[in-house]
């Protein structure tokens, strides 16, 4: 249940929490004999402040930064809310994440404290950024160390705790880095409590009896936020520390909704073509027809009409088959939410039929709050959705999308002091957007990404990348092609499809080539791909091609592919067809 007149502060509304359900479950972590261990709030409290006290001991004074680089799971949040109880701010950092990224993140949050797994990755940090800084590990140092141990800090030690303000500093955030170095974001209690009290008005289902999944990245503000809003309602979340092993345990927590990005949607679309595929044919039909007509009675609804009798009539017959294909996310699913980046409509209209409703979201790095949403009473696909209450958003004269708000932040910290926030307060998204006549928000295309060929065309290469990725052996795909006659993909394969073991012949080549022309047959000729580059090898967030959230970094990848994209750029500029071989990157 919700409560009245909520503190404005996180540790506030940890207490409040406490003492309206304390022994209800605040997150539920699974042990090795595969039962679900609850945490209740109490028993979270109680850790937090007794954490907290060490922190102060260690040196953490109010404004200091905790920097936390642990698996997701019940320790996150403790030494999450111990750092917030100690005043300080929390910095979360991606043990994924390529070194640089590392190496900068740690120079501009300067921590006064880090906490990491082990003595190993202490070490790696101390390589990249040697700065004055106190450590504790998750797991058990070797004495000589002399390092505090998370499992050993279970009393507290004589200390004071500050109570930190609603306007003090809460987190401070990066940009995913997909353009660049990352940037450095700081937001206080009240902007996230803000962001987090209007996520939950437009989503009741977000209640005390929901039960959500924390599985994503903490280091990533995302997950975090929706943690905070379970903290507000009270609703339990079940932890999974290895986001590999979603997909086999979602059946077993069955969710009340599920948030992810546009990646997971994306590979539960193909495990569930991948399983039919190893149906008998008699199956495969079955589950074509009975598809075929929940798409048609979704689509009706959608356009706000009643499906014909026939379809209804069908309706019954058609569920019984697909409640077997929804067995993989639970039988309570309510809805889904993706955000982070894009999710193809073709996608959302594929699930709709299937009887689950994905509702797209958008927001920024430098705005906490949500900038729109789609919501159960008010959904296009294709759009974000409507803004949310407290954000007012314009479309400027060159299309780009502009934000006014409370969440929205107010400068990077440790910037070269530029800004994109205007004179009047408006803070420019680097979106292009329309508004419809309903107020719906639809995107059109990021202007760091959208290119011109060298024939002065502008091509937005997000709509064909999403069409490539339709190609069930595809993992990822980039267009390219500034200034440049022709667009060129390059293409990561899945590397558990037999495709991607046979890139080498030349028949596996030609149905490449095949396959790329299909799905990009309905787009003009100056945007379909010239060339296409097939990488060797997956992109992952190691090699700098992936954010943490699993969004592709251009600049990286096209660096990386430099000479490959010579190359393809080398060959002689006569039609698209003629140029269209497959090249494979070293």
């Amino acid at each position: 249940m919700s409560v009245a007149n909520p503190p404005q502060t996180l540790p506030g509304r940890l207490r409040q929490r406490v003492s309206v359900t304390p022994s209800a479950p605040a997150f539920l972590l699974r042990n090795a004999d595969g039962d679900w261990q609850p945490m209740p709030w109490s028993a979270l409290l109680e850790r937090a402040e007794h954490l907290a006290t060490h922190f102060v001991r260690l040196g953490v004074r109010p404004g200091d930064r905790v920097a936390i680089m642990l698996p997701t799971g019940p320790d996150w949040e403790c030494c999450q809310y111990a750092a917030l109880l100690a005043g300080a701010a929390v910095v979360g950092i991606d043990a994924h994440d390529a070194p640089q990224n590392l190496r900068h993140i740690l120079a501009i949050a300067s921590p006064a404290l880090v906490v990491a797994p082990d003595a190993e990755r202490l070490e790696q940090l101390r390589s990249l950024h040697p700065g004055d800084w106190h450590a504790i590990v998750q797991a058990e140092a070797p004495s000589d160390t002399g390092l505090p141990c998370l499992s050993q800090l279970t009393t507290p030690c004589e200390a004071l705790l500050p109570e930190p303000a609603a306007d003090d500093i809460a987190t401070l955030v990066f940009t995913s880095g997909s353009t660049g170095k990352p940037k450095g974001i700081a937001y206080s209690h009240r902007q996230i409590l803000l962001a987090c009290d209007t996520i939950l008005d437009r989503f009741p289902a977000i209640r005390d009896d929901a039960r959500l999944v924390c599985w994503l990245p903490l280091s990533n503000l995302f997950q975090r936020m929706i943690n905070f809003c379970a903290l507000t309602c009270g609703a339990r979340s079940y932890m999974v520390d290895k986001p590999d092993q979603i997909a086999r345990l979602l059946p077993e927590i069955e969710p009340t909704l599920f948030i992810g990005v546009p990646r997971f949607f994306e590979k539960l679309y193909a495990g569930i073509r991948a399983e039919l595929a190893r149906q008998p044919r008699l199956v495969r039909l079955l589950v074509a027809a009975s598809w075929s007509v929940g798409e048609r009675i979704a689509r009706a609804r959608r356009a706000g009409r009643e499906p014909a009798l026939a379809w209804r009539m069908l309706q019954p017959l058609a569920d019984a088959v697909l409640v077997r294909l929804r067995a993989v996310m639970g039988r309570n699913l309510q809805f889904m939410v993706s955000g982070s980046a894009p999710l193809p409509g073709w996608l959302m209209e594929r699930f709709h039929g299937l009887g689950w409703l994905v509702l797209e979201a958008y927001g920024i790095s430098e705005n906490v709050m949500p900038v729109a949403l789609n919501t159960l009473d008010a959904y296009r696909f294709g759009s974000v959705g409507h803004p949310l209450p407290g954000n007012e958003v314009k479309i400027a004269e060159d299309r780009e999308l502009l934000v006014r708000g409370a969440g929205v932040f107010s400068g990077y910290v440790g910037g070269d002091g530029s800004s994109p926030i205007d004179a009047e307060g408006f803070l420019h998204t680097g979106d292009y957007a329309r508004l419809d006549e309903d107020g719906f928000v639809w995107l059109e295309g990021r202007k760091s990404e959208v290119f011109k060929s060298s024939t002065g065309r502008r091509i937005a290469p997000a709509p064909i990348e999403a069409a490539l990725k339709q190609i069930e052996y595809v993992d990822h795909a980039v267009l390219t092609g500034s200034q440049r006659p022709y667009t060129v993909a390059i293409l990561a394969l899945r590397p558990d499809h037999p495709l991607s073991s046979t890139v080498h012949d030349p028949d596996a080549q030609q149905r490449i080539t095949a396959d790329v022309a299909a799905a990009v047959r309905d787009f003009n000729e100056y945007q379909r791909p010239g060339a296409i580059v097939v990488a060797a090898k997956p992109f992952t967030i190691a090699d700098g091609e992936l954010t943490a959230n699993l969004k592709i970094r251009r600049k990286a990848i096209e660096e990386r592919f430099a000479d490959v994209l010579a190359q393809a750029y080398s060959r002689p500029a006569t039609d698209a067809s003629s140029r269209s071989a497959v090249i494979i990157a070293p």
